[in-house]
């Protein structure tokens, strides 16, 4: 896909062309805006995710998998009753 000169010259107004390639300059910003958006697009297409829960002690995490489990390690869904 190629991106529309409109739009280049869109996000070149008003900047200096030699700060674009600049530590924090426009590169940089559309790199990360661009991270982001893919980020956001990947976790939304997982579908919804439940916060982590921490253990106050340990300050370990325990995911979604191992709070379905039971104490004998058992899964409460099995196929077996």
């Amino acid at each position: 896909m190629a991106i529309k000169k409109d739009t280049l010259d869109q996000l070149l107004s008003g900047r200096d062309p030699k700060e674009v390639f600049s530590k924090d300059g426009l590169f940089d910003e559309l790199q990360k805006a661009l991270a982001e958006r893919v980020l956001h697009a990947e976790r939304a297409s997982n579908g919804p995710t439940r916060p982590r829960e921490t253990r106050a002690s340990t300050g370990q995490y325990r995911d979604d998998l191992s709070s379905r489990a039971d104490v004998r390690g058992r899964s409460r869904h099995s196929l077996n009753g």
